[in-house]
This record gives structure tokens, C-alpha cells and sequence, in this order.
């Protein structure tokens, strides 16, 4: 840009994406990368300047992306030029089932009837391995879990069969297994149309293995290379305390009513008789498939979903029948980082707003020492201070979720459930939160349940681990242990999914 306060996001990026070709796009979190796929689908802010050319070859000749009108975009964007998007929530019509949307999309590129575009949509629920299309097709958004939203974006986006598609972090909210699964989803793909795929991710040890080619972005420039440091386990383990949490025979069951009578045609059992206990001082790591119960275990622990089974006690406390008044008090105690920081931020407030509210609310600090906690709590997750000025979508995707881990940290909580906090964040930035992390443990005595898909982030982290796998725990013990001997053969199955370097 230019003028007085103008901000230069990307800087002379050139690059080359070969017909049928794999190329994957690096860089930290704030680095350019989601500014540059929105470039190329045209969905820059109004206030953005761009110089350049994006050019798409066709057989007919060249197009020239960003010189298209409105209704120009109108035919290009989803039949051309295909994207997914890093968070699901921000693609997805909250009031409209899967399928009606999925159909839609088929229906606006493609010269077929609604019968056959709804046959599609089903046959294309499937392909991205989703468990029982036909009823997947019914649900709302709401209904899915976050990995499950991801898979019907890249259905929406890969239904048209377009020449290039832009993938920004699109397996970041999966688990291990089916992350494999899409990923060579997106290569048959490849092979099956000619599809020219740009795949934004910030796991570089990812995208050696899976694209032909990479760029390297830092600070809005095409740099040679970029180095991620792998950060270890912390060496010490809190020596073993009381238990803080403890669960029991945990059952949450949803009955699916599919008559207009309302009689039961099917129960769906998203916890089915969990019990474990979690020590003072734990890092305790909850790892499984998408859909496996881990979100609706952790509900349920802050008393969001109601059980139908079961006991849950917070020290003293037994939370399933705690009445409401009484959860006002508790939940400084116990606090969650969701794992879509888009939809538990916000849009109309500034973060200066977002952080002071709940230290208002808990009377954590007085208005003298606000603005120093503030400042702090920016500290702690690697922002800026100028960020308190300014709205959640002035950041990416990254950014955003280290505001919600501030958020947590801000009343200075017992426990904290991380509810895949930092699967969104690149491999610096995400050492960086858990060394924070371990840092506040030792400071003020925290405890945390860390639900995850990443295995990774168990080995370096958590000192426990348990294995969830169709609403029940399978497998549990010493994080070591479990993750090096293995007993269960769906925890095998995941570590095989897993990178190889996990298992050296």
C-alpha cells in the first residue's frame, strides 16, 4: 500500500503452480500465507492495494485472475479455482443441513437435476471418509465435530473438479489417520482431473513429504528456507499430588429422532461409561479420532452438556448436579481454550475488550493495574501490545487462538482443559505456547487436560495419556509408556498414522 498508515502485507511474492502440480506454501503464523490464497481467489478487503498478476492458463489462453468483475468471479470461484479454508465455521451456513449446502455448490458449476446432485453430495460425504453419509447429510454443521466440518469443506471445494485448489491448512483440525486419508484424497485428485493444488500449512516436516514443490514465506516475502526448531519435553514431572478431577461412569447418550411420531429410531453414544482421574499438577493428554467424545468429555466437565450418566468431581465438588449459581465461582477454577478460535472470539470487540472482561467479571485485578495485566497476558503469547486496538479478524488464524489462550490464562485458573489449542498454530509458535504453558505450571500449581489429535504434542507435553476411541477410553498410562509400548491396537493404529519421527 501506500499513503500515511498503509501496511505492506506481501512484498514482489511470485510463484509458479504447474498443471497437476503439488506445491506447498510455508511460513510462521502472520506471515502472508492466507493473504496470498485470498489474493488468488479474489477475496482481498476493499481497502487492499494489489500490483501484480495472478494468471490462470486455460486451454482457451490466459485469464487474468485479478482484473475479473464480480460476475466474472462468479463462474470462476468453486468451478475453476477451488478453496478450503483453515477454519470450517467461516464456510459453512449454520442454518442449512450439509447436504442442502453441498448440493448447492454442485448445482451452481454443474449441468445436472437436483436427484443427482443430491447423489453426489452423498457419494462425495463419502469420499472424504465421513461415517454414514446418507445421515451426515441430514445434520446441521452444529451437529459435526470441528474434524468433521473440515472434511465437508473439502468436499464443497473438490466436488466441482476444479483446475487449481487452494488448500489453507486444511488437515490441521484432523486427527493423525484421517489427515493421511485427505491428503491422499487430494492426490488421487490430482491425478483423477489435472488438479494444480497450492497447500498452505505451517509443518514443514508435512509438506517435504507430500508436495513436489515448497515456497517459504516470512513477514510477507519469499525467503530460501525456513527453520523450525523442535522443542523436547519438559525433563522434570510435578512429583504426584491429590486428585483434582475425577470422573465416573461418564455416559452422554443423543437419541436421533428421524418420524415425525418422535419415536426413537437410534441412540448415539458420544461417552459411554468413561472413568479416570486426573492429579493436581497433571498434564494430562485425551488423543483420538474426530467424533470420538473427547469435545463432549470436556462439555461436560464445565458443565455445558448435560450427562446422562455418571459423576464428575472437581476436588470437593460433584459438577453434574452442581446447581447455577454455584458454577459462577467454579469457573475461574476451571477454564477452556476452544479449538476454533473464530467462533469463541467475539467480531464485534477489540481485544483490549475480550481480555478485560473476564478479569472485570472475576474481579482478578483493579482498574490501576488492568492495563499492566493486559500488557502481560500479550507477553505471555507472543502479541504486540498495539494488538489490544485491534479486531479478531485483523489477525490469522494463529494470532487469533493465542488471544483465547490469554483469555484463559487471565483469571488465573486451576485447570485448564485445551481443547486442541494449539493444532492452528505453526511449529515455532506452538513450542512457544506449550514452554508457556509448562511455565505457568510451575508458577501457579495449574493442572491440564490437553485434548488433541496430535501425538506429538503428547510425547513433548503431557507426562499422561489416554486413548478415546468411540466414546470410550481404551487405553491410558504414562504418556512414555503408552505412546512407546503401545498395547491397544487402535493406539497402534495411530501411531502408525503418526509422522515417522515419533516413533524413532
Amino acid at each position: 500500500g501506500s499513503g500515511p498508515g498503509a501496511h505492506t502485507a506481501l512484498a514482489d511474492v511470485s510463484m509458479d503452480i504447474p498443471d497437476g502440480g503439488f506445491v506447498a506454501l510455508l511460513g510462521p503464523s502472520g506471515s502472508g500465507k492466507s493473504l496470498t490464497s485470498l489474493a488468488i481467489m479474489g477475496l482481498l478487503p476493499e481497502n487492499a492495494r494489489q500490483t501484480g498478476y495472478i494468471i490462470l492458463e486455460e486451454p482457451k489462453g490466459e485469464l487474468i485472475l485479478n482484473t475479473l468483475s464480480p460476475k466474472e468471479w462468479g463462474k470462476v470461484r468453486g468451478k475453476k479455482v477451488g478453496m478450503v479454508f483453515q477454519e470450517p465455521m467461516s464456510a459453512l451456513n449454520p442454518i442449512m443441513t450439509i447436504g442442502e449446502q453441498l448440493k448447492e455448490s454442485i448445482l451452481s458449476h454443474q449441468d445436472i437435476g437436483r436427484a443427482a446432485a443430491k447423489k453426489k453430495a452423498v457419494v462425495w460425504l463419502d469420499k472424504v471418509k465421513l461415517p454414514e453419509p446418507a445421515a451426515i447429510y441430514q445434520r446441521y454443521p452444529h451437529q459435526l465435530s470441528g474434524g468433521q466440518k473440515q472434511r465437508v469443506v473439502i468436499a464443497m471445494a473438490m466436488c466441482n473438479h476444479p483446475a487449481v485448489l487452494i488448500a489453507d491448512e486444511p488437515t490441521t483440525a484432523l486427527d493423525v489417520t484421517v489427515q493421511a486419508e485427505v491428503i491422499q484424497l487430494m492426490k488421487q485428485l490430482q491425478r483423477e482431473f489435472g488438479t494444480a493444488l497450492l497447500f498452505i500449512t505451517h509443518d514443514l516436516a508435512l509438506a517435504k513429504l507430500i508436495a513436489d514443490d515448497f515456497i517459504v514465506l516470512e513477514k510477507g516475502k519469499v525467503v530460501p528456507d525456513l527453520i523450525t526448531p523442535e522443542f523436547k519435553a519438559p525433563n522434570a514431572d510435578p512429583v504426584a499430588n491429590p486428585c483434582l478431577l475425577k470422573v465416573e461412569g461418564l455416559k452422554v447418550h443423543y437419541t436421533e429422532r428421524s418420524n415425525w411420531l418422535g419415536k426413537q429410531e437410534k441412540v448415539f453414544k458420544a461417552v459411554d461409561g468413561v472413568s479416570f482421574e486426573i492429579e493436581q499438577g497433571d498434564r494430562m493428554g485425551l488423543v483420538g479420532e474426530s467424533g470420538c467424545g473427547k469435545s463432549t468429555l470436556s462439555k461436560c466437565i464445565l458443565g455445558l452438556q448435560k450427562a446422562t450418566a455418571g459423576q464428575i468431581w472437581f476436588k470437593q465438588q460433584e459438577l453434574t448436579t452442581l446447581p447455577k449459581q454455584q458454577w459462577f465461582d467454579l469457573r475461574k477454577s476451571i477454564q477452556i481454550i476452544f479449538q476454533d478460535p473464530y467462533a469463541s472470539l467475539n467480531p464485534r470487540l477489540p481485544v483490549r475488550d475480550l481480555l478485560s472482561e473476564p478479569l472485570q467479571v472475576h474481579k482478578v485485578v483493579d482498574k490501576a493495574g488492568m492495563e499492566q495485566r493486559l500488557k502481560r497476558l500479550l507477553d505471555q503469547v507472543q502479541l504486540p501490545h498495539t494488538a489490544l486496538k485491534k479486531y479478531p479478524h485483523e489477525f490469522s488464524g494463529g494470532q487469533r487462538q493465542r488471544i483465547c489462550i490469554a483469555r484463559a490464562l487471565s483469571v488465573e485458573p486451576e485447570f485448564i482443559i485445551c481443547d486442541e489449542s494449539v493444532s492452528a498454530l505453526d511449529v515455532k509458535i506452538q513450542a512457544q505456547v506449550l514452554e508457556l504453558l509448562y511455565e505457568l505450571q510451575a508458577e501457579l500449581n495449574l493442572t491440564y487436560l490437553f485434548i488433541t489429535h496430535d501425538l506429538h504434542v503428547v510425547k513433548s507435553f503431557c507426562n499422561k495419556v489416554m486413548v478415546m476411541q468411540n466414546g470410550l477410553i481404551v487405553e491410558s498410562g504414562a504418556a512414555a509408556q503408552v505412546l512407546t509400548y503401545p498395547q491397544e491396537n487402535y493406539t497402534k493404529k495411530l501411531l502408525s498414522a503418526a509422522p515417522r519421527s515419533l516413533q524413532e
